[in-house]
């Protein structure tokens, strides 16, 4: 049996409707992970034990800086060439 234009036609308008139902669907669940995270804003601006941003950042600084840097980075670059585990020859 040939499949006839108006088959066709009303295949893809079936299709098209599923399509439909299926973003309409999505759209809602959005919309409600969207009024939840609204929610869990306001909630936290308002409750004084959430973190900031924004903080005392004085007290974040070292007592005495001894130019050593405090978060244990080791800068390449201020290897000191007289170090022990530096050997030139070994290359």
């Amino acid at each position: 049996m040939a499949v006839t234009e108006e088959d066709r036609v009303d295949e893809a308008s079936h299709e098209a409707g599923q399509t439909v139902d299926d973003l309409q669907e999505r759209s809602e669940r959005v919309g409600d992970q969207i009024q939840e995270t609204r929610e869990g804003w306001e909630k936290a601006k308002t409750d004084a034990g959430t973190p900031t941003a924004a903080s005392d950042w004085e007290d974040s600084e070292p007592d005495e800086s001894n130019g050593d840097d405090p978060s244990g980075f080791d800068d390449p670059e201020s290897l000191d060439e007289d170090d022990d585990d530096y050997d030139e020859e070994a290359e």
